[in-house]
């Protein structure tokens, strides 16, 4: 049976100002790593104004210490062949070649992202293990570019929420796992958390977006689903757990929290207003409020969902991986 419990996590990082605090344990292996990899996010934004992916590197560095907290509960060793689908800016798969001495192979759907992540590993050599190597590739996670049961552990980090078919690519993560290979997964699930006070302009554009995003097979409620996918196609389900944050800060206008989500929203602005979920000048006004509302203390609280998953030895003799 599978372990399931939740576990609180590091508060949401989006730049508290001061005055801002957060009611939880101190996120696990978050020190000098992170540190490390944020600076080298930063000194490539500073360089990159505009970087591939749009908003994407700005989120991957504000989500640091989210990224800190799920981290400790990957399984990993040394030796270990690793694909990282979904890879991004290539946060994890940094992550782990500077854990342990392994082979990891980020695969993303953007070439342009893909490119910039291999465009960072030249700088960041020596802060990954000695033994690991680290190479980014372009793929689609319905289709990934690798053979057969070929590494020891697949991840899958905040990706299946955007895919059209989370059954393809969980088939995918099977397919590319040797027997016994480990599958990690994790993801939101918007029905664990909660704002206070609401803001009736977001929660306009957040519907819209999420409307958008289902429109094309997202699911910004996939976390509860993730053990059921992976069961349905044969994985032995290892361990689930819900990592929770919560905090309370002051936002105000120009804030990180606003310049984030305005950027996430502008990007999705036109597939929302291209598939009529609102139109423009309405996009624009409700964007215009939410970024101008007068500064105000909130409270927010999250939930995402984080999963190990094997796939079971069908060759007679052959061990499982070791976690």
């Amino acid at each position: 049976m599978a372990n399931i419990r939740w576990v609180t996590g590091p508060q949401l990082s989006h730049g508290a100002p001061v005055g801002a605090s957060s009611f939880t344990r101190a996120p696990a292996a978050a020190g000098d790593a992170d540190d490390a990899l944020t600076a080298a996010y930063r000194r490539f934004l500073a360089t990159h104004p505009s970087p591939p992916g749009g908003s994407l590197l700005g989120q991957t560095v504000a989500i640091a210490p989210v990224r800190q907290a799920f981290l400790p509960l990957v399984p990993l060793a040394p030796g270990w062949r690793v694909l990282d689908v979904g890879t991004g800016y290539g946060s994890v798969a940094f992550e782990l070649a500077h854990r342990q001495p392994v082979t990891v192979t980020g695969v993303d759907v953007d070439p342009a992202v893909a490119a910039a992540a291999g465009e960072l590993a030249g700088g960041l050599t020596s802060w990954l293990d000695p033994g690991a190597t680290v190479a980014f590739r372009e793929g689609s996670a319905e289709a990934l570019p690798v053979p057969d049961g070929s590494f020891e552990l697949a991840t899958a980090t905040l990706l299946l929420q955007h895919v059209p078919s989370p059954p393809a690519v969980v088939a995918e993560l099977w397919r590319v796992l040797r027997p016994g290979g480990l599958a990690f997964a994790f993801d939101v699930d918007d029905g664990l958390g909660a704002t206070y006070p609401r803001s009736e302009a977001l929660d306009r554009l957040e519907a819209a977006f999420d409307a958008w995003q289902a429109s094309y097979g997202g699911d910004r409620r996939i976390g509860r689903k993730l053990s059921v996918l992976f069961a349905e196609q044969g994985f032995e389900i290892v361990r689930l757990e819900v990592l929770t944050q919560a905090q309370h800060l002051h936002t105000s206008p120009g804030d990180q929290l606003r310049a984030l989500t305005a950027a996430r929203l502008l990007a999705a602005k036109p597939g929302i207003v291209g598939q009529g979920f609102l139109d423009g000048p309405t996009f624009d006004q409700l964007l215009g409020e939410y970024q101008r509302a007068a500064a105000h203390p909130l409270c927010r609280m999250e939930g995402r969902v984080a999963l190990v998953a094997r796939k079971p030895v069908t060759r007679s003799g052959e061990p499982p991986v070791s976690r």
